[in-house]
């Protein structure tokens, strides 16, 4: 029998999301008869595998634990932590330190992709258009005007590391930029002021299997309001289509830049990456190397689309690292 880890939790706001995300992958991967499955949960107050109805303590430094006093070692992990730690590398280092292979990137893609400017800098280095952005630290003393000269109103702040649209805001208004700074700055100690893009949003799922890359269906995003935020994405204020109304020249450049993307870097497992398509030019917004995994989250939809089993692709994921 393989001993097979899904890991969820983290000590981010995603908290909750990446705990949904969780019961849905193992609840996709619990039937498997060769495969003892075992629940981990992460957070800022403990560290717990659940297994059988019972939970146990995890060693989180060797990444084990102990069941009637026999060390069980993990032979795979699936890991669904969205923010920190499983999304920006510090959970990847952990598992590659134990040699125990994980879904999804190593951690210095994560650490990479999850920090937002430089991974814009690294698309832009490779002729893929995004917005303008300015990066300002909390030890910076915010200076508006300085900031409005370089990035106009409307513009767009949120947390320089995040997910789930936790923190992001839209500012129509010069007065609520600090406000809107500030708010930003409760989820981390950087914050990102990029220019406002208006256009045809879209995410773009990608998965690997039998050694092959697929490039989903997209999916175009009408939100209800101002922007994709947490309520769009989790609590249905938002039509998602799949497949979207998109051109087929923009469909052109969305492929030749995720597949730019995935050449010059090592993305593995499954990601997402959303784009703002202008007079069908894409511009890349971010890639996801963790997105969400529900019933209700685009991938699913996506794959689906493609004509894939959902719980296919998840088993799928980990038989690859096995």
């Amino acid at each position: 029998m393989k001993n097979i880890g899904v890991v969820f939790g983290g000590y981010s706001s995603e908290y909750e999301v990446s705990v949904n995300s969780g019961k849905f992958i193992y609840d996709n991967l619990k039937d498997n008869p060769k495969w003892n499955v075992y629940k981990i949960c992460i957070s800022l107050d403990s560290n717990v595998v659940k297994f059988d109805n019972k939970v146990f303590d995890l060693d989180f430094e060797n990444f084990s634990f102990k069941i009637d006093n026999k060390i069980i070692k993990l032979d795979a992990v699936f890991n669904i932590v969205h923010g920190n730690p499983g999304e920006n590398g510090l959970l990847a280092k952990v598992l590659e330190k134990n040699n125990i292979p994980q879904t999804g990137c190593n951690s210095y893609v994560s650490e990479l992709t999850f920090n937002k400017k430089k991974y814009i800098d690294f698309v832009n280095d490779i002729n893929i258009p995004s917005s303008k952005q300015i990066l300002i630290t909390k030890n910076d003393t915010i200076d508006s005007k300085k900031i409005l000269k370089a990035i106009k109103i409307p513009c767009i702040v949120k947390p320089n590391n995040g997910g789930s649209s936790i923190g992001v805001s839209k500012v129509n208004n010069s007065d609520d930029l600090k406000e809107k700074i500030n708010l930003a700055f409760k989820e981390g100690d950087e914050v990102l002021i990029e220019s406002f893009l208006s256009g045809q949003e879209v995410s773009v799922g990608v998965i690997e299997r039998d050694n092959k890359r697929i490039i989903l269906p997209i999916t175009e995003i009408i939100s209800d309001n101002e922007l994709f935020d947490f309520n769009a994405k989790y609590l249905g204020e938002s039509k998602e289509i799949t497949p979207g109304n998109i051109s087929i020249e923009s469909k052109k450049l969305i492929h030749k830049y995720i597949n730019n993307i995935y050449d010059n870097l090592e993305l593995n497992g499954i990601t997402r990456s959303e784009f703002i398509i202008i007079n069908e030019n894409p511009h890349i917004l971010e890639t996801n190397t963790i997105p969400g995994f529900t019933e209700q989250s685009i991938i699913p939809q996506q794959i689906e689309s493609y004509g894939l089993s959902v719980k296919d692709v998840i088993i799928n994921q980990i038989k690859s690292i096995l």
